[in-house]
C-alpha cells in the first residue's frame, strides 16, 4: 500500500501533564503543570518525545542538519547511518533539526515553528542503517514551567524547494520582522578578513607585527583601487586562557580552542589597542569577532553568583554583553561576530537546563545591538541559533559551512554551503561562505593563493550576502574583484542566496552526478553546474529548466535560446549560466545579459531597466 504521508505519529507515550495536538500540518506538545527533574542527562536522550512513523522504502533519503557547528547536513538512507564524525576534528551528536526526506516522489520537511533550542529529532542507527526516529524535548531540559510549548511543522510537496517555501511563509507570519542591513557597507561593499583560512589569522608577514601587515595590506588594496569598505578581526585580538602566539607568516598550526578570558585588546599584538588600529586602518568599520567565556575568566570571579560556569561560562543576565557593545562602539566597530556558538551552548548546561534561555541571550543581543545601531553575525551555529533568526532582525548573515580550506577536498565544504544555503533562504537571511583567496597562482607558500579562486569567488559573489577577501600582500587578482562589484565598487550579488537545485538536494557524493545550483534576481536566475562528487571522472549532466528562456554560458559568452542547459565537467569544474527572461514577440525578442565581466550579471537589481544593462540579446541579431 502507498503510504499517504511520509511523516506521523507512530506512539505516544507521555508524562502526565504533556499533551499532544497532531495537526496533520503540524504537531504541538504542550505542558499543562510545572515539571521538574525532567532531564536525562543526555541531549540525545528525550524524556518527553513520541516516536515518528517515516517511510523506509528502497528509495528513501534523509538529509537532516546535525546538532554541531554550522548545523552540518548529513544524509542517510534506511539501510545507511548518518556519518556523525566526517572528520576527526567534527562530530555531531545522534541528533538532527530540521529534517529532509524524500520517498516515492514526493518530500517532506520537518521543521521547527517555536522552541528553537529546546526540541531535536533523535534516531538509533548501527552499520546497517538508520531507524527510530523520535521528536520531542531534549533530554538536558531539567524544568519545564506550565504553558511551554513546542511545535514542528510538518510540509509534504513534490520537491523539498516547495516544503522550505511553505514553511518560510509560516515562519514569516509569526515573526513579521523588517531585517536590518540592506545598506549596511558589511552588506554592500567587500569586506578584509583576518579568520581562520585568511592569510593574516594570527599571522604577519616576516619582520611585521600585525598591525603593520594589516595596515600594509589595506594600503596595497588602496593603491590597487580595492574598495574595501569593512575589516573584520578575529580571535587573536583579544587574551584566551591557552593564549596562541601570533607569529609571521606560515601555515596556521592549530588554535586551542579554548575561551576567551577578556575582550580586550591583546597587549602582545595592540599594544595601543583596537582603537588605534581603526585609526591605522583608515576608520573603517570594523567586524569584531568573539567566542565563548572561560570558566577562569576574571569577568566570572567578579561575581561568581551572575554566572554559570561549566566548560564555558556564561552570564545568567544576557545584559551583561552591553559593555561589549558599548566597546565596540567606541573602538570602531558596527558589527559583532558572535563565534563558537556551539560551544556556549554545549559548553554550558544550565544554558540547556530550562526551556528558552538560549534563545532569550539572543533575543537580548539584538536588542542591545539594535539600541546601538549594530549588526550581528553568527558563526559556527546549531541549528537552533539558526532558527532564532527568523524573530532576531540586526542579524545581518550567517556562516553556513566551516572554515575556508578545512577540508582537504573543497567540494566537502562547496556541497555544504549549498545545502545550507537553503535553510537560510527559508530564514530570509543573508549567507557568508567564508573568506577566500583571490589568486588562483599556487606558490611555495599555501597562503600565497588556491586554484579553485574562481569558484570560490563566485560562489560568494551569490550569497545574496558577505564577500571577504582573505588574500596576503601581493596576492590579489583584481580581475577576479572586478568580478565582485560593480563600476562604483558596491558588491554585485544575487538577491537569494544560492543553494542546491531539487535534482542535487538528496543526492550523494559517489552517485556519479553534476550537481545542479541555482540563485535568483528578479526574474533572471543564475544556475550553477559543479562537479561536486567523489569520483575522478568527467560527468555529463543536464538540466530541465521547465520555461524557454535565453540562456547565457558565462564562461564561454555565448547565448541561445533555450529550455534546457547541459555540461561536460571535470572534477571540481563548474559552468555558470544565466537565465534571461524573453520580451517581445516571436521572431523579435530580446532579453537583458546584464553585465558579463561580473557573476552576478545583473548585480541584484532585479528589474529589466535597459538604462542600467550593460548588454542585451536581440533575437533578429542572432
Amino acid at each position: 500500500m502507498q503510504r499517504t504521508l511520509l511523516a506521523s505519529v507512530a506512539e505516544t507515550a507521555l508524562p502526565e501533564g504533556v499533551t499532544l495536538l497532531d495537526g496533520g500540518g503540524h504537531l504541538t506538545l504542550t505542558v499543562e503543570r510545572d515539571l521538574a527533574g525532567t532531564a536525562s542527562g543526555r541531549f540525545v536522550e528525550p524524556t518527553i518525545a513520541v516516536t515518528l512513523d517515516l517511510p523506509t522504502s528502497d528509495d528513501t533519503v534523509f538529509v537532516g542538519h546535525g546538532w554541531t557547528q554550522f548545523a552540518m547536513p548529513m544524509r542517510a538512507t534506511p539501510t545507511r547511518p548518518f556519518d556523525l564524525t566526517p572528520a576527526s576534528n567534527l562530530f555531531s551528536p545522534p541528533a538532527v533539526l530540521p529534517l529532509a526526506i524524500s520517498s516515492g516522489g514526493r518530500c517532506c520537511l520537518l521543521a521547527p515553528l517555536d522552541a528553537w533550542h529546546d526540541q531535536l529529532i533523535t534516531f538509533d542507527q548501527d552499520e546497517g542503517g538508520v531507524r527510530a526516529f523520535r521528536w520531542g524535548f531534549h533530554g538536558d531540559l531539567d524544568e519545564l514551567p506550565a504553558g511551554t510549548t513546542a511545535t514542528l511543522g510538518v510540509y509534504e510537496a513534490p520537491t523539498i524547494h516547495e516544503c522550505h517555501t511553505a514553511w518560510a511563509a509560516d515562519l514569516r507570519a509569526a515573526h513579521p520582522i523588517e531585517r536590518y542591513g540592506a545598506d549596511d557597507p558589511i552588506l554592500t561593499t567587500l569586506s578584509y578578513w583576518t579568520d581562520n583560512g585568511a592569510a593574516y589569522w594570527y599571522r604577519t608577514e616576516a619582520g611585521e607585527d600585525l598591525p603593520t601587515t594589516l595596515t600594509n595590506k589595506l594600503d596595497e588594496l588602496d593603491a590597487l583601487e580595492v574598495r574595501v569598505g569593512v575589516v573584520e578581526l578575529d580571535s587573536w585580538f583579544y587574551p584566551h586562557e591557552t593564549v596562541r602566539p601570533v607569529a609571521e607568516i606560515g601555515y596556521p598550526e592549530e588554535v586551542p580552542p579554548t575561551g576567551m578570558v577578556r575582550w580586550e585588546a591583546r597587549p602582545d599584538v595592540l599594544p595601543d589597542g583596537v582603537a588605534d588600529l581603526h585609526g591605522r586602518l583608515g576608520e573603517r568599520p570594523m567586524i569584531l569577532h568573539s567566542r565563548h567565556i572561560d570558566p577562569t575568566s576574571s569577568y566570572v570571579a567578579e561575581d561568581p553568583d551572575a554566572w554559570w560556569s561549566e566548560l564555558t561560562a556564561h552570564p545568567k543576565d544576557p545584559t551583561w554583553f552591553a559593555r561589549w557593545l558599548d566597546d565596540a562602539r567606541a573602538w570602531g566597530a558596527t558589527c559583532m561576530e558572535q563565534d563558537w556558538m556551539l560551544m556556549i551552548w554545549f559548553g554550558c548546561r544550565d544554558l540547556r537546563a530550562a526551556p528558552g534561555r538560549a534563545t532569550q541571550w539572543l533575543r537580548t543581543l539584538d536588542r542591545l545591538a539594535a539600541e546601538r545601531d549594530m549588526s550581528l553575525i553568527f558563526c559556527m551555529a546549531t541549528p537552533g541559533d539558526h532558527f532564532a533568526i527568523a524573530e532576531l532582525p540586526r542579524v545581518i548573515a550567517i556562516r553556513t559551512s566551516d572554515d575556508y580550506r578545512f577540508a582537504a577536498d573543497p567540494a566537502r565544504l562547496w556541497r555544504w554551503y549549498l545545502q545550507n544555503n537553503l535553510l537560510a533562504r527559508s530564514l530570509d537571511v543573508p549567507v557568508f561562505k567564508d573568506c577566500f583567496f583571490t589568486s588562483a597562482e599556487v606558490g611555495d607558500d599555501p597562503l600565497d593563493g588556491d586554484p579553485h579562486a574562481e569558484l570560490e569567488a563566485l560562489l560568494s559573489a551569490l550569497s545574496a550576502g558577505l564577500v571577504g577577501l582573505g588574500d596576503r600582500i601581493g596576492r590579489t587578482d583584481t580581475t577576479i574583484v572586478d568580478r565582485l562589484v560593480d563600476d562604483d565598487g558596491n558588491l554585485a550579488t544575487s538577491e537569494t542566496p544560492i543553494a542546491l537545485r531539487p535534482e542535487s538536494f538528496f543526492a550523494d557524493a559517489a552517485d556519479g552526478v553534476v550537481s545542479w545550483a541555482d540563485a535568483s534576481d528578479g526574474d533572471h536566475r543564475y544556475v550553477l553546474a559543479v562537479h561536486l562528487d567523489d569520483t575522478n571522472d568527467v560527468l555529463a549532466g543536464s538540466l530541465d529548466l521547465g520555461e524557454e528562456v535565453l540562456v547565457y554560458d558565462w564562461r564561454s559568452g555565448e547565448a541561445a535560446v533555450g529550455d534546457r542547459i547541459s555540461t561536460l565537467l571535470a572534477p571540481r569544474d563548474w559552468s555558470l549560466h544565466v537565465c534571461c527572461p524573453l520580451h517581445g514577440p516571436a521572431g523579435d525578442r530580446w532579453a537583458v545579459i546584464g553585465d558579463p565581466d561580473r557573476y552576478a550579471t545583473r548585480g541584484g537589481s532585479g528589474s529589466d531597466a535597459v538604462p542600467s544593462a550593460k548588454r542585451l540579446w536581440f533575437e533578429r541579431d542572432a
